[in-house]
């Protein structure tokens, strides 16, 4: 009787660190998913902002909301050497295509003299 309960024991224990182990597994895979998905989007967003408004800039956060929810990733930074001028771009990671552009009062400011025609303010 004994050995048949320590056997049970050591196949529920086993059972058990199989599940655990398995759903790390998909825990870690989601994360190194979402990591290259914030990558892509910092990448994307930089290269917006360079493209057209010549802007160098510095990232300062990035988000990503869930799938369920809206399938964005929202970078947040400043353009370099003018930290008042703070910007955020909403991107959708299903389609790689940038979907807002919000700027401060600033960076408004700093675009139009530069020529381009900002009509209103977005952040």
């Amino acid at each position: 009787m004994r050995k048949i309960m320590y056997r049970m024991v050591m196949i529920i224990l086993a059972a058990m660190l199989v599940l655990i182990l398995g759903g790390c597994a998909g825990v870690n895979e989601k994360k190194i998913k979402d990591q290259e998905i914030i990558n892509r989007s910092e990448a994307i967003a930089i290269e917006y902002l360079k493209n057209n408004y010549k802007l160098d800039v510095t990232i300062t956060q990035k988000k990503i909301l869930p799938k369920m929810a809206m399938s964005r990733v929202t970078i947040y930074g400043y353009v370099t050497g003018h930290e008042d001028q703070t910007f955020s771009v909403y991107k959708n990671y299903e389609t790689n295509k940038q979907e807002s552009f919000g700027y401060s009062k600033q960076l408004k400011k700093a675009l139009n003299e530069k020529g381009y025609n900002i009509q209103y303010y977005r952040m």
